[in-house]
């Protein structure tokens, strides 16, 4: 058997620390147990994952404990104090700085006022809040691969991390990389350990990424599709969806088609503030009516 590349072998022990890192997220993540569960020396671990994320091991931490903040504070009726100490975060002051420079307003007022709540007050009041932009769409096709996601949706950025990763040690991720998420439930209807998702890229060469190493292909028809473009954090965009299936398409005229919904991300999470996220949401339709 073949020894497996240097960038492979990194890959997966980051993929496996990955992993860990969603799973104990309200944990003390400390170096040394970092290094322990990926087998990496402590001495190096940080240049390695900076070397195939393209980000530090510390803002990635940061990044995936304030997003989950934003998901508690939408989700849950937790005080800021309580979601504060469960980000690990030694104070309220020092969480809402943080929280403030990723979100653009603290955590009290995001609950309260972040992008989710326009189409809250749209749901709520129809009269007063007329329909937002959605546009139709004769949408291209697309050939995708990624991997395979089981589970919350909230949780698919762990499963779009690995994947950057495993792009980044192929030398496969560049900026014009188009990054795709495919929904093939309801999580209205479906349990969340049973939600089905998809991380994926868009490409033109899809036997570059062979199933053996975890990949799955899925291709997108294209055709009429309804459109909205998003802007905001992304545990924000559940709204969105309710919107878009009890508002917009009963007062459409238009029927689904049989494609799963499915989202392109046009900005970086990595690189732009969370309020500056824009994401198109593409629901197919039928194309006669």
């Amino acid at each position: 058997m073949p020894r497996q590349t240097t960038a492979t072998h990194y890959r997966k022990r980051l993929a496996v620390l990955t992993d860990y890192i969603y799973q104990n997220i309200e944990g003390d993540l400390t170096l040394a147990t970092l290094a322990e569960v990926a087998l990496i020396s402590p001495y190096h671990l940080h240049r390695i994952y900076r070397s195939i994320y393209n980000d530090t091991l510390t803002e990635t931490i940061k990044r995936i404990r304030l997003h989950y903040a934003a998901g508690r504070l939408l989700n849950t009726d937790l005080t800021v104090a309580a979601i504060a100490r469960q980000a690990r975060y030694n104070s309220v002051q020092s969480f809402t700085r943080a929280f403030s420079e990723a979100f653009g307003m603290p955590p009290a007022r995001y609950r309260l006022e972040g992008s989710h709540t326009q189409f809250k007050q749209s749901l709520l009041n129809k009269e007063k809040h007329p329909m937002h932009d959605v546009t139709i769409r004769q949408a291209q096709p697309m050939t995708l691969v990624g991997f395979e996601h089981s589970g919350s949706y909230m949780e698919i950025g762990q499963t779009f991390d690995k994947l950057y990763g495993s792009l980044a040690a192929k030398q496969l991720l560049t900026e014009h990389t188009k990054a795709v998420g495919i929904y093939f439930d309801d999580p209205e209807t479906v349990e969340a350990s049973l939600l089905r998702s998809m991380a994926c890229i868009a490409t033109n060469s899809p036997d570059r990424f062979p199933e053996a190493e975890g990949f799955k292909r899925f291709d997108i028809e294209g055709g009429k599709c309804a459109v909205l473009r998003y802007k905001g954090p992304y545990a924000n965009m559940d709204v969105a969806y309710k919107w878009l299936f009890s508002q917009w398409l009963p007062q459409s005229g238009e029927r689904v088609g049989n494609q799963p919904a499915y989202e392109e991300y046009l900005n970086d999470p990595r690189q732009v503030p969370a309020p500056e996220l824009l994401t198109d949401i593409y629901i197919p339709l039928e194309s006669n009516n």
